[in-house]
């Protein structure tokens, strides 16, 4: 039987957070006013295009996501505290933990009907959430892979093969875990707005407890494991 070690541990569960945001992405676009809760790069172009053509609603959506995000890395900061040189620092749990509880929240919101002022709180709520996650994924600092931002990733990826392919002596050489890292977050984000979409023409926010349940594991296991007390 094998034993999931503490090193699979942390590449799987980054994927399965790439996972995750894709799908809190795609319950932003489709449901809360075609705004992303997880990639902001993509709501300062929104806010831009908004700007210079006067779509208010489009840039108050843009500006609540931005700053729900701000908020959730500014919380991530107080609870981390000091920088911790362990293999999982017990703050990236503490801040999981947090977060589990910020996308209860908005799932349990979503069951009933909801005001306008509401809806604007389920932006920020699941835009901190991402927030929150993504100072968790620079904590670990895996391969670059923030789990909410997938350019820099995807710039990498190819840099990397690239390389590979102009030097002739490492073109026999295996693929490094890096690589196959950057490409699970890749296609695990794609995949998660993928699903999120296929659900949205049944329920636009069902699919909002698997990231929970994503989350809720690795919180678990981190904690029954103990991989906080490795260097």
């Amino acid at each position: 039987m094998t034993i999931l070690t503490a090193h699979s541990f942390r590449n799987i569960a980054l994927i399965f957070l790439c996972l995750s945001a894709g799908i809190v992405d795609v319950i932003g676009y489709l449901s809360l006013g075609h705004v992303f809760t997880a990639n902001m790069t993509g709501n300062i172009v929104l806010l831009g295009i908004a700007a210079g053509s006067s779509l208010q609603l489009t840039a108050l959506h843009s500006i609540t996501a931005l700053s729900g995000f701000v908020l959730g890395v500014l919380l991530a900061v107080v609870i981390g505290g000091k920088h911790e040189k362990t293999f999982w620092p017990k703050a990236v749990t503490r801040i999981f933990i947090i977060e589990v509880m910020i996308l209860l929240l908005f799932a349990l919101m979503t069951i009933f009907p909801y005001t306008q002022g509401a809806y604007f709180m389920l932006i920020i709520l699941l835009s901190m959430a991402m927030g929150l996650q993504t100072a968790a994924a620079r904590k670990l600092n895996v391969a670059g892979i923030s789990t909410t931002v997938l350019t820099s990733t995807l710039a990498n990826l190819f840099e990397d093969l690239a390389q590979r392919i102009s030097h002739r002596e490492k073109r026999k050489a295996p693929i490094e875990h890096v690589s196959f890292m950057r490409i699970g977050s890749i296609v695990f984000y794609c995949l998660g707005a993928a699903l999120a979409a296929y659900t949205d023409a049944f329920d636009p926010f069902i699919i909002i407890w698997l990231p929970i349940s994503i989350l809720g594991i690795i919180v678990i296991t981190a904690s029954i494991k103990h991989f906080h007390q490795l260097k």
